[in-house]
């Protein structure tokens, strides 16, 4: 035992001293993250629930839209209040449309839908979030799986409620007194945090 403490030690001290430190920790905060549990909601959503709930009282859940407006404001953009997905789509006040998903920022906001799907009532809504080596994860409330989850693009998408992207949109109309990088932190989002 003592010589796995040892080795284990010697790791540490090598990648703690140089270039390789800042790296390991992005793993670490990665590997280690403590997203709080907050369960999908479909009674609490943008028209009846203030934002500011979601940072107060996250195990009281929220729907996806909720949790998305929260994150949007926390990161210092203005959103309407009560404004759901269907009417994300056709703003063009507070959001940007981003052409192609190769384009897609961290921060972004994502609608997903069924392949047959014309309209933009019930889009599912995530907020997009680009790792370190590029990869797009969904921070998303999924109602069919019943609690806030980050996943890869690629595996929302294997769900045929999301199986298309409707929309990604861009909050573009700044705030600087609704950021709240210490509310992001606390619910296990700083990666998200600007």
């Amino acid at each position: 035992m003592a010589t796995i403490i040892l080795i284990f030690g010697v790791v540490i001290a090598f990648f703690s001293q140089n270039k390789y430190i800042i790296p390991i920790a992005r793993w670490q905060a990665f590997i280690n993250k403590t997203e709080a549990f907050i369960p999908y909601r479909l009674d609490r959503n943008p028209s009846t629930t203030p934002v500011a709930e979601v940072f107060q009282n996250p195990k009281a859940g929220t729907n996806c839209e909720l949790l998305v407006q929260a994150i949007v404001r926390a990161r210092g953009f203005t959103l309407p209040d009560g404004i759901r997905s269907s009417e994300l789509y056709q703003d063009t006040e507070y959001t940007q449309l981003v052409d192609d998903v190769s384009q897609a920022q961290t921060g972004d906001m994502i609608g997903l839908c069924p392949v047959g799907k014309t309209d933009f009532k019930g889009v599912h809504v995530g907020i997009i979030w680009r790792d370190e080596t590029g990869n797009i994860r969904i921070v998303h409330n999924a109602r069919h799986a019943g609690f806030l989850q980050i996943q890869e693009l690629k595996d929302v998408m294997k769900y045929p409620g999301h199986a298309k992207i409707s929309w990604i949109k861009r909050p573009i109309r700044q705030n600087p007194a609704i950021l709240n990088p210490d509310g992001l932190r606390q619910l296990g989002f700083e990666y998200l945090a600007r």
